[in-house]
């Protein structure tokens, strides 16, 4: 029988801890993954026993369906199955057993030898692990897998292991289907999108800002993002980077995406002659939390946050995170506070985000002071908030802010 692979298994992790409200997390997970699927061959999506199964009517899509899967937060694991018919199987046992022998389970068997054979790599042992969601087939789950495994062994000739094996072998009873599979697509975790509200996410065009926002969403949350950019209009903004960006953001969740685009010249008209260079950066860093802050309440936005990592810039010291916005009542969640570099690169690379990242742009942090304040105080920057009028130039650059809905890169 040629192996085709129209059912899709995916299994979730955190969500089995939320007890009395797992099943909303799970109808979150199920409609994200129904949006994300819209348009693929899809004939059914069902929760069965801890696992999701997708079937298909399209075998030839279940690679590029198990790829978009593994990009639905909440999801652990994404694995394309073969199934073969219960009735098929029942009828091997019954025949076997007439005939006065052991069940062997022939047709599960041979599949299990060619995906085994297929995903072997250089597997040292493996496992063959049964579950049981319909108990009526006449066999226990221990005695599938050591039928299943006697015929694994006979192919590769691998000793078997029961922790921690090189290959897993599952076989999954169901009522109309026995589910074979083996390739596992690791998928990213987290929770699924939407379940913990709606957060402003202040996007630059660097590597952190991005990154933070991913992390976020892999907690939950559906982000927008707001974008500071010098020139009087959007046409000036050259933002076709951070559209970029969104979009590619955008592949990891169930719904376009909003990115406002908002001026910077209310800031630094009113800035000049009131601003020393030693606090330009942190009073720059205040006007972009405020009227972050503020077009968050607009958005029913329950947080804002940023790309910042304790001490990796001076504008980023204790002291200057502290001082920045202690009027902003909204929470600042900061996801990369405790990384270095290094690690925030390897999640950009993981992601997707860094080639795109590193293209050249010219960022409005960029062209502030070289050398920043390093322990700003809230009262000083407040004062100089009220000498610049700095609600002023907050409401006109949220009047001049333009929206732009963003679909996924392709």
């Amino acid at each position: 029988m040629a192996l085709t692979t129209p059912v899709i298994v995916a299994t979730y992790a955190e969500i089995a801890l939320k007890g009395r409200n797992r099943q909303m997390f799970l109808r979150r997970l199920m409609n994200n993954m129904r949006h994300a699927l819209v348009g693929e061959p899809v004939a059914d999506i069902l929760h069965v026993e801890s696992r999701i199964i997708v079937r298909l009517d399209d075998p030839e899509a279940a690679p590029r369906v198990a790829e978009t899967l593994r990009r639905i937060f909440g999801l652990q694991w994404v694995s394309p199955a073969v199934p073969i018919p219960r009735a098929e199987v029942d009828a091997e046992i019954t025949a076997d057993q007439a005939a006065g022998r052991e069940p062997r389970l022939l047709t599960v068997g041979k599949v299990a030898r060619e995906l085994a054979a297929a995903d072997r790599g250089d597997a040292a042992h493996f496992k063959v692990e049964t579950r049981r969601s319909d108990r009526s087939i006449a066999l226990t789950s221990p005695e599938i897998s050591s039928i299943v495994g006697g015929e694994v062994w006979d192919e590769l000739q691998l000793p078997a292991r029961m922790h921690h094996p090189d290959l897993m072998v599952n076989v999954l009873v169901l009522k109309d289907d026995v589910l074979v599979f083996t390739a596992k697509g690791t998928a990213f975790g987290g929770l699924p999108a939407g379940v913990s509200g709606r957060v402003m996410v202040l996007l630059s065009g660097g590597i952190d800002s991005p990154v933070a926002a991913w992390l976020m969403m892999r907690r939950g949350v559906r982000p927008e993002f707001i974008h500071f950019y010098s020139g009087r209009s959007a046409e000036e903004a050259e933002a076709e980077k951070i559209e970029q960006l969104v979009k590619i953001l955008g592949r990891y969740s169930p719904v376009p995406l909003n990115l406002w685009l908002v001026p910077v010249v209310s800031y630094e008209s009113r800035a000049i002659g009131v601003i020393t260079d030693a606090y330009d950066m942190v009073m720059f860093r205040r006007f972009m939390f405020l009227t972050a802050a503020r077009l968050a309440y607009k958005r029913n936005c329950r947080g804002l946050v940023t790309g910042d990592s304790l001490g990796q810039v001076a504008s980023q010291t204790l002291a200057n995170l502290a001082a920045v916005a202690p009027d902003v009542t909204l929470p600042v969640l900061r996801p990369l506070v405790g990384m270095d570099k290094m690690e925030i690169t390897a999640w950009s690379r993981k992601v997707g985000l860094f080639e795109t990242s590193v293209l050249p742009y010219r960022d409005c942090c960029s062209i502030r002071s070289p050398k920043p304040i390093l322990k700003a105080r809230p009262q000083d920057l407040l004062r100089y908030s009220e000498q610049m009028q700095m609600d002023d130039a907050v409401y006109e650059a949220l009047r001049a802010a333009v929206r732009i809905t963003i679909p996924e890169a392709g």
